[in-house]
């Protein structure tokens, strides 16, 4: 009788079950749905609709998933569905009374039957319209049992769903705001199903509010990011990882395509200048515009904050990316990898721009950016075969980080790549797929010529050359051309057949690239020209850069880097007046800017003119024209505005000490803080030129006051690099053993001060002493008139510091006008006095307004079209300055400089950011312009009687090369000769090179102090550390040819007093043999022998001649050797164009009676010294060519 009971329903275990369906259904164990279901109906017979909704989700859950084979199981298993929504809705009017919940359950399952069979409208009519939480509330009064984890499910489910619907159906705007009311308050991450929900949810509105965006304004780039911000918050609290997609399901959106539109929304908030908004209070407002006035922690930390979120996105993205992504087949591409590592690289630039600091970008700075960037390219190319594009941006990257040779290999492995891919192109008529473009090919090339040139020394200069040749193959090759068919052996009936045709690549490049393509070319050319050792080929080098730089010029007008090249090739070729048209059109091509317009743009153009207004100013030197030359110098500072706008608030406290440490901030900084260190010497340059222009104009002693500006200049460019204490060779002065300098001030410089140990009286200024040091062509082999080469010189610009004397008092010292006498320069002096040009831009005035009409432009535009060689009528310079006219076009005494800011010029054409040269490279660089500094200023001293300020000044670049030199052999490769030799990527100078440098400062020194042996002992030390030293050439030669002359000995007089060899008369006049050199027609044999052959009538026989003494021997030698020094020079880049070197050469030829190759070598000077500059042209910029 017990086995025909009737079992009545248990509402405990119905309870229980119930829960656990609930979990199952959470759980997605669609499998253990069915029993379960059974199982409730049996104990809760009431809640028939929830286990039909059960059983009828496990169906469509089953329907959903994405088919793993071209089977059609998939579809009918979703047209079944259908079967079950008459019972769906017969449960849903039967429950929605008494178990709502269990209605609002089942209507989520039928509004997602109708969504799978894509009947949108059928669906928003079938989702419930009563919420959860009221539901369950509802159903908790009526003591039932609620569903509670699965009702949450269903609530992102529906909140998809109508989402889903309204955008299909066309309600964009319904459907944008049910995803931003959606994504405000997504439940998160409890159950799986849950998750996956939430996932779905989130996921479709984000790729629907990034493919829907109606406008990058702030407002809606706020809202879609407000989608963007709650998926990655829900991936931050989710226990499961991102970085693996679970099976498909046709209603999933891919992870990897809502992680890359994350990346690409803030990839276009970046692009657009925009930054996180400390302030925002709503979805709408996330962003301000980057040049909001912030207090600068708190725009560091948003940018900090924007940095961080990129950087997360870029890593979860990249992730899927790679474990997604198959290696390609080799006639395939993964263009998405390419794609990813473009913008990777593109947003890169803009962290490493002028906009972002290290501070900005947390812990690192641009290093660990750049790095990062490395990392991400590297791994993308293990997805890639052969992809030009990463291999491009690896190039660029490693140059921008100083990385040179590992940015050449990548180079020349995408140069490697695109040959081939032109070859087949050529030969089969079809480009190569994912191959660069020929524009983008080309100026790739043309930014390794201009690294290659800019960075590099002679092997680099060899690979420039070979660089430029595979342009110029590329120019000459045939491309074929998309869409034009020419036919073949046809009869114009469309019988034969057709074949692709092709023209020169040169006509199918964009203007830029071949203005690009022709400037590398002409860049390549002159650059080598300096390296060159066949003589002959110079001439024609320059000349084809020339014209290739003019072709350039033509296509590209309004290109800074061709005219700073054209221009620097044509006055190395001494065409000077056309190297100033060439700039005057480059800095008049413009439209002046004022103050916040020039200001956001971080004056980029003005930057670059640098090297403009600094080549004007030798330029106009070279034709005497130095009062001119002084004001442009002026100008290139006054084009940024007042002086704080350079050199920030920083500039007028370090003025008042330039060894004291300020801290700078964003509002104290100026532009020299965002300037590498070629454009810091490039200043630096400026102010040293200005300096020599005085030093001719107001003499030597107006030039020594100006030495402090110039070392508080560098200390605010460049700060302090010596780190490396070296221990001093001879004991430290003393505060009580220093002598008061002759100049009665303290020179502060970031080494210290120089003081000399001798008091030494004011150099007289008087017009017969001043008279006595001029030299003439046949003097300048003496002793005391060697002067100091430009060689191991570097010149800048001017800061304000101020010069006491030794009680404290301000310095009021009278400058002299005489001028110092160069060999074959007309010196012109229009009476007006340049002490007022030679202030400090700190203390200049800085509301100076601009003139109308003065600009000086205009007045070079006027003076460069008059004829250099008019006549000058004498110069009174006893005059008082008052009583001379003002100079032409200005009627202001002293002459008002205008300062109206030249239009902002286009960019550089390359396509690279400026190079970060490594630590150490950067140290060189530092280092090595301070050693020119130290030296210029031993210049100045030497040439203004203080030798012993020189000494002092010498000393100081000696202990900098020592210390520079113990730091290259302590680092991993330690040290050996090569190292020393070569000058190493970015550095101007090698360690060999300075020392030669140094040594010759010491026997120019020596050569002052009339003690010529000490002086040929140094200079023989300069040509030991590197033989092609200009001025150490010259300076030896001239007293090796002093020795021929006799007029020092050859060697150095014991201490015992000799008689001394009287050197007044000629050697002709003497009875000594002929002293000339072997190879000339002059047999220099003594002891021929009279012939045996007598011709019978009587002979006076003639007293056999001496052999040479070993003295005379000795002079024979020092007249080869310095012929020999002096023709390898003239035959070098660094001599070629040396009037001084030629001068030397045309004595050496004279005293071997080549009279006839004396004249030429003299004529040859004159022609030198027409057109030379001051400085020479090669320190215009440290770049040589490029800027």
């Amino acid at each position: 009788m017990s086995g025909l009971v009737k079992k009545v329903p248990n509402p405990e275990k119905g309870a229980r079950y119930v829960g656990l369906l609930d979990a199952a259904l959470c759980n997605g164990s669609w499998d253990e749905v069915p029993e379960l279901a059974r199982k409730v109906e049996k104990h809760a017979p009431r809640r028939k609709c929830l286990t039909l909704a059960a059983r009828t989700e496990a169906q469509a859950a089953s329907a959903s998933r994405r088919p793993t084979s071209a089977s059609s199981t998939t579809a009918i298993s979703i047209h079944g569905l259908s079967e079950a929504v008459p019972k769906l809705l017969e449960a849903i009017s039967t429950a929605e009374a008494d178990q709502p919940d269990d209605a609002f359950v089942a209507r989520a399952c039928l509004a997602q039957i109708h969504w799978l069979q894509e009947a949108p409208l059928d669906a928003l009519q079938a989702l419930p319209t009563a919420t959860p939480s009221a539901s369950a509330s509802h159903d908790a009064e009526k003591g039932g049992t609620a569903t509670l984890g699965w009702l949450e499910v269903c609530e992102v489910k529906v909140a998809y769903i109508r989402a889903a619907c309204l955008d299909a159906s066309g309600s964009q705007s319904e459907a944008r705001a049910s995803y931003l009311a959606s994504v405000a308050r997504t439940p998160g991450y409890r159950t799986p199903q849950l998750r996956t929900w939430t996932e779905r949810l989130l996921g479709r509105a984000c790729i629907y509010n990034v493919k829907k965006l109606p406008s990058p304004s702030i407002r809606d780039l706020s809202e879609t990011y407000s989608a963007f911000k709650a998926w990655a918050e829900f991936w931050q609290r989710a226990a499961s990882s991102p970085t693996s997609s679970p099976a498909g399901s046709l209603l999933d959106v891919p992870r990897r395509q809502v992680w890359k539109a994350y990346y690409d929304l803030l990839s276009t908030v970046l692009q657009h200048d925009l930054i996180y908004s400390p302030y925002s209070n709503s979805p709408s407002d996330a962003f301000i515009f980057s040049n909001t006035i912030l207090p600068q922690d708190q725009r560091t930390t948003v940018k900090q904050r924007q940095r961080s979120e990129m950087h997360r996105v870029e890593t979860v993205y990249e992730s899927l990316l790679l474990e997604e992504t198959k290696f390609p087949k080799a006639s395939k591409s993964n263009s998405e990898v390419e794609e990813w590592t473009t913008q990777v690289v593109s947003n890169w630039r803009h962290f490493t721009g002028l906009e972002w600091t290290d501070a900005d970008l947390g812990e690192g700075g641009r290093n660990a950016v750049s790095r990062g960037t490395l990392d991400i390219l590297y791994r993308a190319a293990a997805k890639t075969f052969h992809s030009t594009a990463i291999l491009r941006q690896l190039f660029t990257v490693h140059a921008a980080l100083g990385e040179f040779d590992l940015a050449m290999h990548a180079f020349h492995s995408y140069v490697e790549i695109i040959d081939k891919a032109k070859a087949r192109a050529e030969k089969t008529g079809q480009q190569q797929h994912g191959a660069d473009d020929s524009d983008t090919a080309m100026l790739t090339a043309a930014d390794a010529v201009r690294l290659l040139c800019r960075y590099g020394d002679r092997d680099q200069a060899e690979k420039a050359r070979e660089v430029s040749s595979i342009i110029a193959r590329w120019l000459a090759q045939l491309q074929p051309t998309t869409g034009e068919m020419t036919q073949i052996n046809g009869n114009g009936n469309g019988s034969g057949h057709t074949r692709q045709t092709s023209r020169s690549m040169e006509l199918t490049l964009k203007p830029g690239t071949l203005a690009a393509a022709y400037r590398a070319l002409g860049i390549s050319k002159a650059h080598w020209a300096h390296f060159t050792y066949e003589s002959a080929e110079r001439t024609s080098l320059l000349s084809a850069a020339a014209d290739r730089l003019r072709q350039a010029q033509k296509l590209d007008p309004s290109s800074i880097d061709t005219a700073h090249a054209l221009a620097l090739v044509l006055a190395e070729t001494r065409d000077v007046s056309a190297a100033v048209e060439v700039v005057r059109s480059a800095l008049n091509g413009s439209v002046m800017l004022k103050g916040q317009a020039a200001s956001q743009q971080h004056h980029e153009r003005e930057r670059q003119l640098l090297s403009l207004w600094h080549l004007l100013a030798l330029c106009l030197s070279a034709q005497d024209k130095h009062d001119t030359a002084a004001q442009i110098c002026d100008a290139a500072y006054k084009q940024f505005g007042n002086s704080s706008v350079l050199f920030g608030e920083f500039a007028k406290q370090q003025s008042l000490d330039p060894e004291r440490p300020v801290a700078l901030s964003r509002a104290t900084a100026g532009i020299v803080d965002q300037m590498e260190g070629s454009e810091k010497e490039s200043i630096l340059q400026i102010r040293m030129t200005h300096i020599h222009l005085v030093e001719l104009m107001d003499g030597s002693d107006a030039a020594v006051d100006l030495t402090d500006s110039l070392l508080g200049l560098y200390s605010r460019l460049f700060g302090n690099p010596e780190h490396v204490k070296i221990a001093p060779t001879r004991p430290p002065q003393t505060a009580a053993t220093v002598t008061p300098s002759r100049l009665g001030g303290t020179l502060r410089s970031i080494t210290g001060s120089i003081r000399p140990r001798s008091t030494r009286s004011r150099r007289s200024s008087s017009a017969g002493k001043t008279t006595g040091r001029q030299r003439s062509l046949t003097s300048t082999g003496s002793a005391a008139d060697i002067r100091q080469s430009a060689a191991g010189q570097g010149l800048g610009p001017p800061i304000s510091i101020t010069v006491t004397n030794e009680d404290g008092s301000p310095s009021s010292k009278r400058h002299h006008h005489g001028h110092l006498h160069l060999p074959f320069h007309k010196h012109q002096h229009n009476g007006t006095s340049t002490t007022t040009s030679a202030t400090s831009i700190a203390e200049a005035k800085e509301n100076v307004g601009p003139t109308e009409d003065n600009a000086v432009a205009a007045q070079v535009s006027q003076e460069s079209n008059a004829s250099p060689k008019q006549p000058l009528k004498a110069v009174e310079h006893n005059v008082p300055h008052g009583d001379l006219p003002p100079p032409p076009g200005h009627d202001e005494q002293p002459p008002v400089q205008d300062v109206r800011l030249p239009a902002p010029h286009p960019a550089s054409a390359s396509t690279l950011p400026e190079s970060h040269l490594l630590p150490m490279h950067e140290r060189r660089q530092k280092v090595g312009v301070l050693i020119k500094t130290w030296l210029f200023v031993a210049g100045l001293y030497l040439r203004a009687d203080s030798a012993e300020d020189a000494e002092n000044a010498v000393e100081r670049a000696s202990k900098l090369v020592e210390s520079l030199e113990i730091e290259i052999g302590g680092g991993e490769d330690g040290v050996n000769a090569q190292r020393l030799y070569e000058k190493g990527w970015g550095s101007s100078k090698s360690i060999d090179e300075l020392w030669a440098d140094v040594w010759f400062a010491k026997a120019h020194i020596a050569s002052f102090r009339k003690q010529p042996f000490e002086a040929i002992a140094a200079f023989e030390q300069a040509l030991s550390y590197y033989p092609d030293h200009s001025a150490g050439v010259i300076g030896l030669s001239s007293l090796l040819l002093d020795i021929y002359e006799q007029k020092i000995p050859a060697e150095e007089p014991l201490p015992t007093p000799q008689p001394a060899a009287s050197t007044s008369g000629s050697l002709i006049n003497e009875a000594q043999p002929s002293l000339t050199r072997p190879n000339t027609a002059t047999s220099t044999d003594p002891s021929r022998r009279p012939s045996l052959v007598s011709d019978g009538r009587p002979r006076q026989i003639t007293p056999r001649k001496k052999d040479p003494t070993p003295a005379e021997l000795n002079r024979l030698a020092a007249r080869d050797r310095a012929y020999m020094l002096l023709s390898n020079l003239t035959k070098l880049g660094t001599g070629w164009d040396d009037s001084e070197a030629w001068s030397m050469l045309a004595r050496a030829h004279e005293l071997s009676s080549e009279i006839g190759k004396a004249k030429q070598a003299l004529w040859w000077v004159v022609e030198l010294e027409d057109s030379k500059p001051v400085r020479p042209w090669r320190e215009v910029s440290p770049g040589g060519y490029t800027i």
